[in-house]
């Protein structure tokens, strides 16, 4: 009989419960998971409807021209750059392509499924980004490009095919799956994109019927996301977008259009130098106010508005008032 000291027992046991090997999910049945990520979808569920409202706006008017109609266009994109693949090693990049089983990719076409494991290089850069912040697990994709007649013929078995907006077929969305992926994976790709979409990165909608995430790049991070393409199949780090100097401290460059004496000190001025003035600046915006150039409608009106703070700074300092002009020479 083998005699074995209780303290080395209950080592034993912690070691078992906290070892990799030790699968939770399969504590997990298949209802149980089902539930958790019904839930995961419905706590998305506002955020999916604003995002799809937000899809349709930003990208309504690029349907006519980005739209890829037939496989022909598919082949052109591959051909001439339009398109890019997702590279090979793909798994390298902790992405997994569904290829046979339930719902494969280019399943209406398998014959040339190859062809649909690409997308626009933003698109790409963006689900290579998406699955850099995954650590418990590689994300499986379900779709990725389409042209628009795919779209139409998967309209009888999906009703999310039917959009005003088919962003697969402009090639810029793809799915992850939810379903069969292990509910760690599902519940941080939730916090994940979540976090992505609040930051201004994505679109993103958890689909009920098909349980996949669908995503999409925002607009505004299109040539971002093509930057972090480049550098992935390159090798190189490409960091967080927040973390971009050019983005953090933007500059604008204007010129003072005349410099003028308050009425009060205007015969002083005048009789001493009827001398016009210009004088280029540079102003650097902090981070605290990009937004406010969102809110006022955009680059000019963030001019217009810094020529009215510098205006009543000068008042405070100098009998003198100026004009700002913007750098498209209109005086503001």
């Amino acid at each position: 009989m083998i005699v074995t000291h209780p303290l080395v027992l209950i080592l034993a046991v912690l070691l078992w419960l906290v070892s990799p090997g030790v699968a939770r999910a399969e504590r997990v049945t298949r209802v149980e998971y089902l539930s958790v990520v019904n839930d995961v979808v419905a706590e998305l569920a506002p955020r999916s409807a604003h995002d799809a409202v937000a899809i349709r706006e930003a990208y309504a008017p690029y349907v006519a021209s980005l739209t890829l109609d037939t496989f022909d266009d598919i082949e052109e994109g591959l051909a001439t750059g339009g398109l890019v693949p997702l590279p090979e090693d793909a798994e390298w990049f902790n992405v997994r392509v569904r290829r046979e089983g339930g719902s494969p990719i280019g399943e209406k076409d398998v014959l040339h499924q190859a062809r649909y494991v690409s997308a626009r290089t933003a698109a790409i850069g963006c689900l290579i980004d998406v699955a850099s912040r995954i650590k418990s697990g590689p994300i499986e994709i379900t779709s990725l490009v389409r042209h628009l007649g795919y779209q139409n013929e998967l309209r009888s078995t999906n009703p999310n095919a039917m959009t005003d907006v088919p962003t697969h077929a402009l090639g810029l969305a793809f799915d992850i799956a939810i379903v069969n992926t292990p509910l760690p994976t599902v519940l941080e790709l939730e916090d994940v994109l979540r976090d992505m979409s609040d930051a201004g990165d994505i679109l993103v909608i958890a689909e009920r019927q098909q349980l996949v995430f669908h995503v999409v790049p925002q607009p505004s991070r299109l040539g971002w996301y093509t930057e972090v393409y480049a550098r992935a199949i390159n090798g190189a780090p490409w960091g967080r977008m927040v973390d971009d100097d050019r983005v953090l401290t933007p500059t604008v460059s204007a010129a003072i259009g005349s410099l003028r004496p308050m009425p009060v000190s205007a015969a002083e001025w005048w009789a001493a130098a009827n001398v016009p003035l210009e004088m280029p600046i540079s102003v650097t915006v902090e981070a605290e106010d990009i937004a406010a150039i969102d809110d006022t409608g955009g680059l000019t009106g963030y001019v217009a508005r810094l020529g009215a703070f510098l205006s009543s700074t000068w008042h405070s300092m100098s009998p003198w008032t100026f004009s700002l002009t913007a750098p498209t020479g209109r005086t503001l």
